[in-house]
């Protein structure tokens, strides 16, 4: 509370806008969504991507429980280009898996459907009204948390290696946050994991399963509501534009801010 007094009146004013913006943005997506359904197919899936849909979930399942009850570590570059690298093997093996089935990823996920610089543009403005609401519940996370929610291990490594002006870790994890996650976790989350279960138990059911696993995934319990909130408002501009590409654009938007900030704090981004 200390910290929320120490921000000047004009800067919550603009903040406060800035929030009731996002949400009206997100309430007008929700009630289009659910007024026709949402444009995210979902007849294409059978059982085969019921049980694989079942089993990445116990996959995910089984590396929580495991995960968590180990003891907090600084992660290495290593390790983080490996679980990348987990996360690719598994997108191509998703898709050479729809390829066999018959089910077209390009058509599936809507990948044409929206003009590529359309969705730019949408996937700037979506992100720009989520992050008032993801920075929202950032804050009353870590009020809830008495000011000692820890920040995700790959934040501290690459504010670690902004300080220390390792460039070739920084360039690393740029593109691993700017290309290959947004690829990987949007197809796998909301274009494969989402449209399975929305085809079989609803896409709300749907939207909190796929969300809750996506913010769990990343282990860090202070960064698990804000993340749930940024996944379901990936799922509903999934929902509303039929096209995953806006998806993609929106998850790389949203982490190269997120990294620009932590460069800006560490004065690598400083004019000289």
């Amino acid at each position: 509370m200390d910290q929320l007094s120490a921000i000047p009146a004009w800067v919550m004013g603009l903040l406060t806008v800035w929030l009731l913006a996002g949400l009206t943005v997100y309430s007008y997506v929700f009630r289009r969504v659910a007024g026709d359904g949402g444009k995210v197919s979902t007849q294409e899936f059978k059982e085969p991507d019921l049980i694989l849909a079942v089993a990445f979930i116990g996959w995910v399942g089984f590396n929580l429980v495991t995960g968590f009850g180990q003891p907090e570590r600084d992660v290495t570059q290593k390790e983080i280009v490996h679980g990348a690298a987990t996360f690719v093997l598994i997108l191509g093996m998703l898709l050479m898996f729809m390829q066999f089935r018959g089910i077209y990823p390009m058509r599936q996920f809507g990948l044409t459907r929206v003009n590529f610089f359309r969705c730019i543009a949408l996937g700037a403005g979506l992100v720009i009204a989520a992050h008032p609401l993801v920075l929202v519940t950032e804050g009353l996370t870590d009020i809830a948390m008495h000011g000692q929610a820890q920040p995700q291990n790959v934040v501290e490594f690459f504010l670690n290696a902004s300080e220390k002006s390792d460039f070739k870790a920084v360039a690393t994890m740029l593109v691993l946050a700017v290309i290959v996650a947004p690829v990987a976790e949007e197809t796998i989350f909301r274009g494969y994991l989402y449209g399975v279960l929305k085809r079989y138990i609803g896409g709300i059911g749907a939207a909190v399963v796929s969300a809750g696993l996506f913010a769990a995934m990343h282990m860090n319990v202070a960064a698990l509501p804000a993340l749930f909130v940024l996944a379901l408002c990936l799922t509903l501009a999934y929902e509303a534009t039929g096209s995953l590409l806006v998806n993609i654009c929106m998850h790389a938007f949203f982490n190269l801010s997120m990294l620009l900030i932590i460069l800006l704090l560490t004065g690598h981004m400083n004019p000289t």
